[in-house]
Formats: structure tokens, C-alpha cells, sequence
């Protein structure tokens, strides 16, 4: 089980983002093809984990009610 912080699955996202920006939407691979999630939705996902992320860093420093937040990968 891998165990990701907010901020790293954040930064995740953004390069989701680039690579959508980019050009990269879907790909072909041998006979299969392959889509990235839509911006719409990696913008939805960037701004949730920005807000965990902020909190996880105020934590972080002492400034929060908890010690770490983490994102747990399934």
C-alpha cells in the first residue's frame, strides 16, 4: 500500500494538466487506447487537493489541529 500526502498527489494532477495542455489527451498503446481524466475534472481534483495540501502544510509547521494528513492509495 503506497501512502501519498496531498501535496504530492496535487502535484500529480497539475502534470495531469500539463500533459493535457500539451496535447496529450489520449494515446494509443499496442492496440489499446488510453484517455487522461477531463480537465474539467483534474481542475476539480486540483482545487480539493490545494485545500488539503494547504492544511497539510499548516500541520506540517505546527499550525494545525492535526500532526499529517495523508491520501491513501488504493
Amino acid at each position: 500500500m503506497t501512502t501519498e500526502t496531498y501535496t504530492e498527489r496535487l502535484a500529480k494532477v497539475r502534470e495531469a494538466i500539463d500533459q493535457i495542455l500539451a496535447g496529450s489527451q489520449s494515446w494509443m498503446l499496442g492496440n489499446k487506447q488510453y484517455t487522461r481524466a477531463t480537465l474539467s475534472t483534474l481542475y476539480d481534483m486540483e482545487q480539493r487537493y490545494a485545500k488539503l495540501a494547504e492544511r497539510e502544510q499548516a500541520a506540517a509547521n505546527g499550525r494545525g489541529g492535526r500532526s499529517r494528513v495523508r491520501y491513501i492509495g488504493i
